[in-house]
């Protein structure tokens, strides 16, 4: 590391550790922890960081088709709003779908030859995707898209398509579409970012293509932070403002009505739970639930956008230069679970972490990670299981600096979802290690 890095980085260290100094003297002594309804001007975050729908729900990967020998793939947030905000504005004609009882014609049938693809890492709802975007598309015999789920949605430019696909249920929903495709392929050749060549071979169940090289990303640095409780409590109580603290042990529980919210001291893991906020859509689902929270988050934790879905729960992380961020704790995290007890309003837990990254420190360390098809291929080899492997990604690792309190350095690793978990590939290989050793 150049002398100059070592001297911001240290002169940064210093001002974070006063920092923190000072947000415990303000919000974590003893005698801030009284009564929180003083301030009301804290209990309404500003309207200019509230974030939006079509920000934390917009796809996290796009993928370029230009023949089957062609493809490319790219995360920037940037990149693929640019490219998203074309596509929507087309119109679309009546969906139909088909649900393929033979594995190989639906994996046939799911690729396309030439046109873009874009992707989640959970499954969406097509009723909230055609709501959330304004997109012009005729719901009516598939009941509005309530019950279609999809991770991916293409647009076809050869047979002028809009398809959805549900790799799980080996279900394709798709309807004609109309819409001049040249303004989109020239904003495709006019993005300065860096695409990554892909390769459709040795690919999983979720059908995302593989990286065809080896893969280099920088190596962030960045001051953290503890946010003050008080940003999760304005978000989840619905009545912030008469919101009372327990002096009963040294963690901070707060509590108002049926809420309570317990903020654990060692690990900064902020755990909500209560009864579901209402809302004015009765028909509101888990999406619309947990972004009623999420926006009122704004960005004091980072820039949230939806990762993952579980049945009965929902996963947001912070993303960096469009890669999600992992750490231990509920670190860069939010996550949801509703459960509804068959006796009046469902219930909600909700988890999160004081613990957040602020200010980037500029580097020039780079990691080369392997290809995804060599990961596959290595940890098949150690034992994984292909049924058990459904997708795989990217993302940044948080970790501590040692010798240096209030640093932490982002290190790009692959992370796979294996058995409805995600790992990163040094935990999957110690389970397969420990599953070989048992």
């Amino acid at each position: 590391m150049k002398l100059s890095e070592k001297i911001i980085r240290y002169g940064l260290i210093a001002l974070i550790a006063m920092s923190l100094y000072l947000s415990y003297k303000i919000w974590l002594s003893p005698n801030a922890r009284t009564y929180l309804g003083d301030d009301q001007s804290t209990v309404v975050a500003s309207t200019a960081n509230l974030r939006k729908a079509d920000e934390v729900f917009l796809p996290t990967r796009l993928v370029w088709v230009k023949n089957p020998e062609d493809i490319k793939m790219l995360s920037s947030e940037n990149a693929i709003s640019k490219i998203h905000e074309l596509v929507v504005k087309g119109r679309y004609g009546a969906v139909s779908g088909t649900t393929y009882d033979d594995d190989q014609a639906f994996l046939e049938a799911a690729d396309i030859r030439h046109g873009i693809e874009m992707s989640y890492f959970g499954s969406f709802q097509l009723y909230e995707y055609v709501k959330m975007f304004n997109l012009k598309i005729d719901t009516d015999e598939v009941a509005d898209g309530k019950e279609i789920f999809f991770t991916k949605v293409q647009w076809d430019f050869d047979n002028s398509r809009i398809r959805f696909i549900n790799t799980r249920r080996h279900q394709i929903y798709e309807a004609a579409m109309t819409m001049e495709l040249d303004p989109v392929e020239q904003k495709l050749r006019q993005l300065d970012e860096p695409w990554m060549a892909m390769t459709p071979t040795n690919r999983l169940s979720s059908l995302q293509y593989n990286t065809s090289e080896k893969v280099e990303l920088k190596l962030y640095s960045y001051i953290a932070s503890t946010q003050t409780y008080t940003v999760f409590r304005n978000a989840f109580f619905q009545d912030p403002e008469n919101v009372k603290s327990s002096e009963e042990s040294r963690d901070i529980v707060l509590y108002g009505g049926s809420e309570t919210m317990h903020v654990q001291e060692n690990q900064q893991i902020v755990d909500f739970q209560g009864q579901l906020e209402t809302t004015a859509d009765a028909e509101a689902d888990i999406y619309d639930r947990s972004y009623h929270y999420i926006s009122r988050l704004g960005t004091g934790i980072g820039y949230l956008r939806f990762f993952d879905r579980s049945k009965e729960g929902i996963t947001y992380r912070t993303f960096i230069e469009g890669f999600p961020v992992f750490g231990d704790a509920y670190q860069g995290e939010v996550t949801f679970d509703i459960r509804d007890t068959g006796v009046g309003t469902p219930q909600i837990d909700i988890r999160s972490s004081l613990n957040t990254i602020q200010i980037p420190i500029p580097s020039e360390e780079t990691v080369t990670l392997d290809s995804s098809g060599a990961v596959i291929r290595e940890l098949t080899e150690k034992g994984a299981q292909a049924d058990l492997w459904q997708s795989m990604v990217i993302g940044y690792q948080r970790q501590d600096v040692k010798n240096a309190d209030g640093i932490v350095d982002m290190v790009p690793t692959w992370y796979i979802k294996y058995d409805d978990s995600w790992y990163s590939y040094q935990q999957l290989l110690e389970r397969l290690a420990q599953k070989e050793g048992a």
